[in-house]
């Protein structure tokens, strides 16, 4: 049984709560606990570096482990059941423990006939030793089931009994996952690094749950999250005023019932925890079907038996019971890109380097085909190898009117370009300063374009065999049977990933991206922050390449160290603006079929045509000044390609649908040409 804190880490200045499970030895060494020796705190340090969590848990100094005597749960081993068991300072807690000697801290089971520590708990803090089933409140959690020897104090719950005393439990058994909050910091490659801790009022834990014997048994790490449903208005964030709703509205519905009140959105953000843990789970099994599942946290849905964190019993939620359903998700390596900071500089280009850099085209493809519209530096983590994985995918999948794609690995996007620009350059046309507000020099997200770690800086059709074949699978399928299938609560969610793979085997990668977003609305059409397409610019792989925010000088570039980057001639075709116009000379570039590439140009005037209210205040659609970028003698141009001048768009919503039909027509028309040499030619 494994046990963990269930509450906040306690301030220095006094005593956790959670400590008083041993209140009576520990009160005695107060003092010794603010003032650690030197001795104490190597006995901590060894007992960190045994858990062997990650190197973003090293303490690499004494005094660090000092501090993190403060902060670390998990240091000593009862000799009880072999549960783990939050200290506050090792030696006195072992002092407490009895004779248990080094081996308790080593993480080793000790032999002993009798849980003496287990039963003490109840008698010193004065509360109780029981189950899930028993505890109405509870300080610390323990997995699994009540080991041998160990002596419940807690009285059995009767239907007769007349007592409405909720009874309190210091230590409960049976919990089947440990909950507990996230820290504000961590500490990755010898550096103490902050944790985003997001800003809704959706519950999201750090966890602990039990692995299963066919993949070696023990414990891993897992952070939960839950929509609704949480009892006692457990707060995400502590100093708001702001709390998980304890019902959720979709309590008691069935699959069908969801799917036949169309209750649920295009997308998985939403207080609706069915809708969410189905579509988390759809995702979850299309990564794994189309070969990319290592490059995402796997995921899953958990009936939970467990308690909310302690909080050193502050809280309303303190210890409160809690069973409900909640999405699992394996814990993701390392920390956020974003944690890493803004500038550009050697140490974090030799971190991404040193990785497995086909993650990086593994995510970029992983991106198109989920459709993902909040990939940005919070949701990317690294690990200590430089390997990189991407989280929270509930923004996914969403229908290309409305959103379509928005990942800070493919360029085009809104998430990219304010990596690229600044959020205050994006975000102008809202505050009406545009002509004031300069752009910022690029920072270090801008890194991630997929172009810097692919040959020749464009993918095409150039994907695994898996892939492939899971595309070809999808292409064969009605939408009906992928909706079936995936349990997904849309039709619409089913129609458009089918569309998407018939792009990606059709059109190649780079021509399914410029479709999907040929149909959105292009940026800032509303004057607004959000999911729009913008024109694709070249790539910056490094300082070498394009001027950035440094913060520290470097040469180096992404990829290619040496910023040896060459683009083959698509990968050069594919920049410009993502007009009907521009992605019909594209297509016909890159050799893709005419009826394909007429298939394409009409699905695409369909939808733009289906916008409502287009307000069209910047004319984004005019194509950008032409824009040559020199890196190792390849240059990329923006210039139009067609033998006609493109049209530019009026502001209004009718005269800017009729000008792309009129971009239409004439492009049908040279197509009718290219059928006809076709035909002659025998092709």
């Amino acid at each position: 049984a494994m046990v963990s804190r269930a509450g906040r880490r306690a301030p220095i200045a006094r005593v956790s709560a959670i400590a008083c499970v041993v209140a009576i030895a520990i009160a005695a060494s107060a003092m010794r606990v603010v003032d650690a020796s030197t001795s104490d705190a190597r006995v901590i340090q060894s007992a960190l570096s045994h858990r062997k969590l990650g190197p973003e848990y090293a303490i690499p100094s004494v005094q660090q482990a000092r501090d993190e005597a403060f902060w670390s749960a998990n240091v000593a081993r009862d000799v009880g059941g072999g549960a783990v068991f939050p200290s506050v300072d090792a030696p006195a807690q072992l002092g407490a423990l009895g004779d248990v000697g080094d081996a308790s801290v080593r993480g080793v089971e000790a032999d002993a006939d009798e849980p003496v520590f287990r039963d003490a708990i109840g008698d010193a803090s004065g509360g109780f030793v029981g189950t899930f089933e028993t505890c109405d409140t509870c300080a610390l959690c323990a997995l699994g089931d009540v080991p041998a020897g160990v002596a419940l104090t807690a009285p059995e719950k009767s239907s007769e009994s007349s007592s409405s005393e909720p009874t309190h439990c210091t230590l409960c058994y049976g919990c089947n996952v440990i909950l507990d909050r996230i820290e504000k910091r961590v500490v990755f490659n010898g550096k103490s690094r902050p944790v985003q801790l997001g800003a809704s009022n959706t519950a999201v834990f750090k966890g602990q749950v039990l692995r299963d014997e066919a993949d070696g048994g023990g414990v891993k790490d897992v952070f939960v999250k839950a929509w609704c449903g949480l009892k006692g208005e457990y707060r995400h964030l502590p100093h708001l005023e702001r709390w998980t709703p304890e019902t959720c509205p979709d309590e008691g519905k069935t699959y069908q019932d969801i799917v036949k009140s169309k209750s649920c959105p295009d997308s998985g953000m939403t207080p609706n925890r069915y809708c969410n843990q189905h579509f988390l789970n759809a995702i979850d099994k299309i990564a794994v079907e189309a070969g990319l599942g290592d490059i995402t946290p796997r995921t899953w849905t958990l009936l939970a038996k467990t308690f909310t964190p302690w909080d050193e019993g502050q809280m309303s939620s303190s210890g409160a019971k809690q069973e409900l359903l909640v999405q699992v998700f394996d814990k993701a390596p390392g920390v956020s890109l974003e944690s890493l900071g803004a500038g550009v500089d050697d140490e974090k280009i030799d971190l991404i380097n040193s990785g497995d850099l086909n993650r990086i085209k593994d995510i970029t493809l992983f991106e198109l085909l989920t459709s993902q519209r909040d990939r940005h530096g919070q949701n990317v983590f690294f690990d200590e190898f430089g390997n990189a994985t991407v989280i929270d995918n509930e923004t996914a999948m969403i229908s290309s009117a409305k959103a379509g794609l928005n990942s800070m690995f493919i360029p085009g996007g809104q998430k990219y370009e304010t990596y690229r620009v600044g959020y205050n350059k994006m975000t102008c046309a809202m505050n009406n300063n545009c002509d004031t507000v300069p752009e910022k020099l690029p920072t270090v997200g801008i890194l991630l374009d997929y172009r810097c770690y692919v040959e020749g800086g464009y993918i095409g059709k150039d994907y695994s065999p898996t892939l492939t074949a899971y595309l070809e699978k999808l292409e064969g399928l009605s939408a009906q049977e992928i909706q079936d299938y995936y349990q997904l609560s849309r039709l619409q969610m089913a129609e458009e990933l089918k569309e998407r793979a018939h792009d990606m085997l059709h059109l190649g990668f780079e021509g399914a991206v410029k479709k999907l977003y040929a149909s959105m609305r292009p940026g800032d059409i509303a004057g607004t922050f959000g999911t729009f397409a913008y024109a694709i610019v070249p790539p910056c792989c490094g300082p070498r390449q394009c001027t950035m925010s440094t913060a520290r000088e470097t040469t180096s570039c992404v990829g290619e160290p040496n910023c040896a980057h060459t683009y083959i001639k698509e990968a050069q075709a594919w920049i410009g603006p993502n007009t009907l116009a521009s992605l019909a000379t594209f297509l016909e570039i890159i050799g893709v079929r005419a009826s394909d590439e007429r298939d394409a140009v009409t699905q695409v005037d369909a939808e733009v045509a289906a916008i409502p209210n287009i307000t069209n205040t910047t004319d984004p659609l005019a194509p950008p000044s032409p824009v040559n970028d020199t890196m190792n003698d390849t240059t990329f141009t923006t210039t139009a390609t067609t033998d006609q001048p493109i049209v530019q768009p009026s502001p209004d919503a009718a005269g800017h649908i009729a000008v792309l039909k009129e971009q239409i027509e004439r492009l049908r028309a040279a197509l009718e040409r290219v059928r006809d040499v076709e035909k002659k030619v025998g092709t």
